[in-house]
């Protein structure tokens, strides 16, 4: 592999996660690595016997109480990653905690949501949860065929299950090639990144050793450290210290990283794969000659000098042998090309965290890419007299003994990691300094509102995900535009949210401590609701007008449109910048009033549907409905630009006259209506609005003020939807048929039939502008869907505020678009807070589409599982699995009798529950548990047919299962064939 300048070959380090002994995240091992700690946890012989040790091993004199530990691996969000309880407890502990470790990778990259051709290239070691816990336990996975222990603790299946966990669609390869595994998986994700098989790649691994107690049994000239320290290159290194561990690196091509603002940690110049061969003393022991041919094909892929190579992370197991063969083979393949002594340090990590063995490769590859970032290399601990039989003097090497800085003599900063697996398969890769185009820039203050959305599978990871962020703000580590970008761009959405807008970095993250996240059950029915006359106001365009857009592309094109019919006036008056009493005058009048609202209304529409928001309903109130029929395609902006002003023009040429609102119902309204006023609008039961003369409205609204009845002028100046109208119908109807109207594309609820409009024709319009505005019927449509959120797009709250006070069953979410009047500086904030809510509320949009500016994926605080254990204790003895019968691998255990005279039990809800605790290891279930959102799936749901089945004498079909989904509905199901004559029941 050969590099250019710009990165096009090299592959970019753009995220990682890991738990490591006493590290339980990267920036963690990253600190103890600077402090030099030993991350090795000793346990003496009062340790031991507290954790269970027997006598045999308290008395051994061979046993050493070391061990590189990880804590809480009983523990797993196992609802977050669809699994049931009883899946969770079969299922391996690395593959569990890999798939953790997946999440947090892509996270950490700010690809949590992708969905796509990212790779997984991943390892396990060998299980043993399966062999001590599992089949130690034959009581607890005496229900589960062989097919589920299979999936959950063999390693084929730890990089698919990522995969299909995650909905990634590229290569899926678990990889094994013993303690050289991962780093082999990196050097394969890098090769599939450069093919142009995926777009991304996860490689890593997890080693998660269960020995019944902590430590191991030393012998001579074993591979076990004798005194439990693993002492890389050091004249006392004798062998080295198991560890647990679990890791994973994020990789993508540098030039497309770059370009699409990841963040780049490092790049990986070029790396190489071999194998020894029958080269050596025995199939576990090294060989010289397989490292330096991999060493030596790494530096030609990568194309650089060794000279410019400043550290190189050994795989340095601190065995006697081990050692001194990969120092005399680095020695040989650096001196091919330099003469150049003790410029390059070496270490291990393996002299802190111990042998992570699979997972040891790509941890010591995630050490290096911070060292070659962070421009510091850490010491490599416990060598205090570097090996004598190693010609140190005449080596290109020298141990880091001491955290030191690194600035390289010329060009970028570069190292080599090593990882030699026992039986061969060796692998060398070269990492260099990101490039300057890629390097991190400072933290900026935040320009303009920005959305923040943040969401969990439940409401504390949400709460602490947001204190989290906070605290990152507070401490100026993160620009805030960065992380509403990578929030946006990078994080999945789950069902509990939160989102909060702000301006500056304090002010978001005040808001985050404060908010309150949100449960969406389900998604949301939205519907747009466009006003009518009477919350318009001057200025209401202009801030928006600045800040996004589409707003602003939409409102140019209709304001052009609407210059020749209603003059320039118009645009100055909505952008804040005629003279105020001009701009007061045109607003009341409807002339203008009627534009100004069109074009406002559908630019905030074609702003919101720019952000993926999709209205399920569109109602327009009056002249709303325009601006509706508009976003439902119906005609094209610049025909309803000419329509809405013509309507304006001649309604503002009728008779002056007036409107009020009256708190009653229609029904009431018209048995006290006099014959000179119209009921012009029916906005709620008891809500409507009444047109006609001036002095006949105020009489009128004296006679309701002695009953009771309370009353509102409006601030209009003609009758709308009256006789008023009527002498302008037939020239607004000759002007409507020179128009084409198309069927609606979406669903335009109508304000003067109250049902879907099917099509539109000038006949329609004229009577819309003449009839009774039938707001309340058309609203009637929202209100009945599941989950019904109301958008107010336009000035004011009119609308959400009527819907809402006759919506008795389920008061809807009630969202507004725009601030009120004197407070137009804030039209920006308003309409991200507005998209904030509908995101909170189950309503689906582009996140990514609601930067106001661009913005760079940066790493931020991990999501905070929420983790349970899901844990089967070790017993002493270890049963041989009973084989099941091969027609019967899906039964629950030994085949009962049907039931005969009880099969009319009539506690079926009561069976059915304990099948389901039976399968799924679940605890409380009540009528309307759902089989899938317990981590039921096809397999679990093949087995659960068998049991139902069997247990209560009947034979239902796969699809009852699948499509009956809750404990309620399969019983109703069982009791209708136990009851039926005619019923699948199997003859007894």
């Amino acid at each position: 592999m050969t590099v250019r300048a710009d990165g096009h070959d090299s592959v970019a380090v753009i995220g990682f996660a890991g738990r490591f002994p006493q590290a339980d995240s990267v920036p963690r091992l990253w600190d103890a690595l600077l402090q030099g700690r030993e991350l090795i946890t000793h346990y003496d012989r009062d340790q031991l016997a507290a954790l269970g040790a027997p006598e045999a091993v308290l008395g051994d004199e061979q046993f050493v109480g070391a061990f590189g530990a990880l804590d809480d691996i009983e523990s797993f969000d196992a609802d977050l990653f669809g699994y049931s309880r009883r899946e969770a407890e079969l299922t391996d502990p690395q593959q569990r905690l890999l798939l953790e470790c997946a999440w947090h990778a892509l996270d950490d990259a700010g690809y949590g949501g992708f969905h796509g051709d990212c790779a997984v290239f991943a390892s396990t070691s060998v299980s043993g949860y399966l062999l001590r816990h599992v089949l130690g336990n034959a009581a607890e996975w005496a229900g589960a065929d062989q097919l589920q222990l299979v999936l959950g603790n063999e390693k084929d299946h730890a990089s698919t299950r990522i995969a299909y966990k995650l909905d990634l669609t590229g290569p899926a390869l678990t990889v094994q090639t013993a303690c050289s595994s991962s780093l082999v998986a990196v050097h394969l994700a890098t090769q599939s990144i450069l093919n142009g098989e995926c777009d991304l790649a996860l490689a890593g691994a997890a080693t998660v050793q269960l020995p019944e107690v902590p430590g191991y049994q030393f012998s001579k000239h074993g591979i076990f450290s004798p005194d439990g320290h693993c002492r890389p290159f050091d004249e006392s290194a004798h062998g080295t210290v198991p560890a647990n561990g679990v890791a994973m690196v994020v990789l993508k091509r540098t030039d497309r990283a770059i370009a699409d603002g990841d963040t780049v940690h490092a790049v990986i110049r070029g790396s190489a794969l071999n194998n020894d061969g029958a080269r050596k003393m025995g199939y576990s022991a090294p060989s010289h000659d397989g490292q330096v041919a991999v060493i030596s094909a790494a530096l030609r892929a990568a194309d650089v000098d060794p000279a410019t190579i400043g550290y190189v992370e050994a795989h340095g197991t601190g065995t006697e042998v081990g050692d001194v063969i990969e120092l005399a083979a680095l020695t040989e393949a650096y001196r091919r090309h330099t003469d150049a002594s003790g410029y390059c340090k070496i270490g291990s990590l393996k002299g802190n965290a111990g042998h992570l063995d699979a997972a040891a490769g790509v941890s010591s590859l995630i050490k290096t890419v911070l060292a070659v970032r962070e421009g510091v290399i850490p010491a490599s601990i416990n060598c205090d007299v570097p090996h004598p039989g190693f010609d140190w003097a005449n080596s290109p090497f020298t141990v880091n003994t001491e955290s030191s800085p690194w600035e390289a003599a010329t060009g970028p900063r570069r190292a080599a990691v090593s990882g030699f697996g026992m039986g061969g398969t060796n692998v060398h890769v070269i990492v260099e300094q990101a490039p300057e185009s890629a390097s991190r820039p400072e933290p900026r203050a935040a320009g303009g509102p920005r959305l923040v959305p943040v969401s969990g599978h439940t409401q504390e990871a949400v709460e602490a995900l947001s204190a989290d962020l906070a605290g990152r703000l507070e401490e100026g580590t993160v620009d805030a535009g960065d992380m509403a970008h990578t929030l946006a761009h990078g994080r999945r959405t789950l069902r509990w949210r939160s989102a909060v807008t702000g301006s500056t970095s304090a002010e978001i993250a005040e808001r985050l401590r404060g908010s309150r996240p949100r449960l969406v059950p389900k998604k949301a029915a939205l519907t747009m609701l466009f006003p009518g006359q009477g919350q318009h106001y001057p200025g209401m365009a202009a801030n928006l007008y600045e800040a996004f857009d589409t707003f602003r592309e939409v409102f140019d094109e209709c304001t052009k449109a609407a210059d020749p019919l209603a003059g320039p006036t118009l645009r100055e008056t909505l952008l804040g910048t005629a003279d105020p009493g001009v701009a007061e005058a045109a607003m009341a009048s409807t002339r203008f009033a009627q534009p100004a609202l069109f074009i406002v209304e559908y630019a905030l529409a074609r702003q919101l549907r720019s952000w993926g928001v999709h209205p399920r309903y569109l109602v327009g109130h009056s002249i709303g409905e325009f601006a509706a029929a508009c976003l439902a395609e119906v005609m094209s902006p610049q025909d309803a630009v000419a329509l809405v002003c013509a309507r304006g023009r001649l309604m503002d040429a009728t008779t002056r006259a007036g409107m009020l609102a009256v708190r009653t119902s229609e029904a009431a309204c018209e048995a006290l209506l006099p014959p000179t006023l119209t009921i012009a609008a029916v906005n709620g039961p008891s809500a409507v609005v009444v047109a006609g003369a001036d002095d006949d409205l105020d009489s009128f609204a004296a006679d309701l003020a002695r009953q009771g009845i309370t009353t509102r002028r409006l601030s209009v100046e003609r009758a709308f939807h009256s006789p008023f109208m009527d002498p302008v119908l037939d020239e607004f109807r000759e002007i409507a048929e020179g128009f084409r109207y198309r069927k609606p594309r979406l669903r335009v609820i109508s304000t003067l039939t109250g049902a879907p409009v099917r099509e539109y024709s000038a006949d329609y319009w004229v009577r819309q502008l003449r009839q009774r505005v039938r707001f309340a019927e058309a609203a009637a449509h929202a209100v009945a869907a599941q989950n019904p959120v109301l958008l107010e797009v336009g000035p004011g709250a009119a609308l959400t505020g009527a819907v809402q006070s006759f919506a008795t069953d389920a008061r809807p979410s009630a969202v507004l678009t725009m601030p009120q009047p004197g407070r137009q500086h804030e039209a920006p904030t308003a309409l991200l807070e507005a998209a904030g809510v509908l995101w909170e509320s189950g309503v689906d949009l582009d996140l990514g589409a609601l930067g106001a500016a661009p913005g760079r994926r940066v790493p931020l605080p991990a999501y905070p599982f929420s983790r349970e254990r899901h844990w089967l204790d070790a017993r002493p003895s270890v049963p041989q699995p009973a084989v099941p019968e091969p027609t019967r691998a899906a039964d629950e255990g030994p085949k009962a009798p049907a039931p005969q005279a009880d099969r009319h039990e009539p506690d079926v809800l009561g069976r059915v529950v304990q099948i389901w605790q039976r399968l799924l290891g679940a605890g409380d279930l009540g009528p309307d548990s759902d089989f899938f959102e317990l981590g039921g799936d096809s397999l679990t749901a093949v087995r659960l047919l068998a049991a139902l089945n069997r247990d209560l004498g009947v034979t239902l079909d796969l699809t009852d299962v699948l499509e009956e989904r809750t404990i309620a509905r399969q019983a109703t199901a069982i009791r209708q064939l136990l009851d039926s004559p005619s019923a699948r029941t199997e003859d007894h």
